[in-house]
């Protein structure tokens, strides 16, 4: 009697065994699948939060207060003719790199107090700054096409690295603006390679911006020919990130 029940356990526990182990390699399984399934999607909302966080973090950094005011008439040399007309845009190329290069430190500056959790001024949930550098969480069922779901899951922490060089130029843009007059608006063009990592995937984001650091009234007029707008750019201005 005693011989059967002991037999009787072993057999219920070996069917446990492999009842447990297939569901195991079953649950593997179908997280495989399904990460496979859903992964580009989480790259492509990272994507999406990261530009955006991006272009909100230069543009409340990089402005008008970072150069002088007399910056236009310092880098521009604008070129007129007999009847007030603008003819061409061309650069002091000393003053344009001058610009580029405090430009191109306050943003590594700013780059590296990021990395370092020292930038709070940026409010989502779904960001966070932190001494291992910028994190982004997002929900498990975020790649879900029902937004009821779209938020919950458990959080997938991916990091964001700043990488390669930070590469700068300088556009102007000059329009007509009211009777004989133009503004002149000046731009810096930031160029970023971003890192996303995450635990099965490494991709790269090169995102570019255009911020208005100066703007200017002045007398005279675009010709016709130009189509309404005169747009130059100067060289690019590499700058590593430290």
């Amino acid at each position: 009697m005693k011989r059967l029940k002991i037999r009787k356990k072993y057999k219920i526990s070996k069917i446990l065994l492999l009842t447990l182990t297939l569901i195991f390699f079953l649950t593997l399984f179908l997280i495989k699948i399904y990460s496979k399934k859903v992964t580009p999607k989480i790259i492509e909302v990272a994507e999406t939060k990261i530009t955006k966080f991006t272009e909100s973090f230069l543009s409340n950094n990089i402005g008008y207060d970072i150069l002088n005011d007399s910056i236009i008439d310092n880098i521009l040399v604008i070129n007129k003719n007999d009847d007030n007309e603008i003819l061409y845009v061309d650069y002091n190329l000393n003053q344009a790199y001058k610009a580029l290069e405090v430009v191109t430190d306050e943003i590594n500056t700013l780059i590296n107090n990021l990395e370092n959790g020292e930038y709070k001024n940026y409010q989502d949930k779904d960001i966070e700054f932190s001494k291992h550098g910028l994190i982004l969480k997002l929900p498990l069922f975020v790649s879900s096409s029902n937004p009821l779901f779209a938020n919950l899951g458990p959080k997938i922490y991916l990091k964001i690295n700043f990488i390669g060089s930070i590469l700068t130029n300088i556009k102007s843009q000059i329009v007509d603006y009211g009777i004989n007059n133009a503004l002149v608006e000046l731009y810096v063009t930031i160029k970023i390679t971003e890192e996303l990592i995450t635990p099965v995937t490494n991709n790269k984001i090169e995102t570019e911006y255009d911020v208005l650091i100066a703007s200017k009234v002045i007398n005279g007029r675009v010709p016709d020919y130009y189509g309404g707008a005169i747009i130059e750019k100067s060289n690019m201005l590499s700058i590593p990130l430290e």
